[in-house]
């Protein structure tokens, strides 16, 4: 019995660039009768896509920075949790 194959590991900038890629391509292909002709060139194409791909996902960081948590550095074991209960004097 063989091995099952290692599944590819998935890559979010290339899955965003691929998802551009072909919007783009539907977006500047041509059906003449039977022959499809694609306006522009399909490698700048791509290269496009990726650098669209990256720009989105640079500014989704940047939009998300605020609302991420502010004191990353707290360490709950250092924290005296047994004492919030304590009696005050």
């Amino acid at each position: 019995m063989a091995a099952p194959a290692p599944s590819p590991i998935s890559d979010p900038l290339r899955n965003l660039a691929a998802k551009i890629y072909i919007e783009l391509i539907c977006r500047n292909v041509v059906v003449i009768d039977n022959a499809a002709q694609i306006k522009s060139n399909p490698e700048s194409l791509a290269k496009i896509s990726f650098k669209l791909a990256e720009a989105f996902q640079r500014v989704g960081v940047e939009v998300k920075a605020p609302s991420l948590p502010k004191n990353q550095e707290f360490d709950m074991k250092v924290a005296d949790i047994s004492g919030w209960n304590a009696a005050k004097p």
